[in-house]
């Protein structure tokens, strides 16, 4: 069975906001933000194979999703990486921790 290859973009400045929080973790522990490195790491891989496997983000409220389709991948137990499929690529929009407001990096 051949699976199909989707293109995976990452917003830049969802790619700054997650550097930082790595830089902060390894202030904390170098093992946990190599671990968050690892576990970010494979879900994008599976994104690049299987992004419609995962279920709608029906949690935004943000006038500038209104008529795009969102879909969400958890990582590990704090983080939903939130995207869109577009044809054969995929957009992610926001990585968030899930202890934190869902809609407050959205906009």
């Amino acid at each position: 069975m051949r699976i199909n290859k989707y293109d995976v973009s990452i917003d830049p400045a969802v790619n700054d906001r997650m550097l930082e929080h790595v830089r902060f973790l390894a202030k904390v522990s170098i093992s946990a933000a190599e671990r968050l490195c690892e576990l970010l790491e494979e879900a994008i891989t599976e994104l690049k194979n299987y992004p419609k496997s995962n279920p709608l983000y029906t949690l935004h409220d943000v006038h500038n999703f209104d008529n795009i389709e969102l879909r969400y991948k958890l990582c590990g137990k704090r983080y939903r990486i939130v995207y869109e499929i577009s044809g054969n690529n995929v957009y992610v929009y926001d990585i968030q921790d899930c202890r934190q407001d869902s809609n407050k990096n959205l906009y």
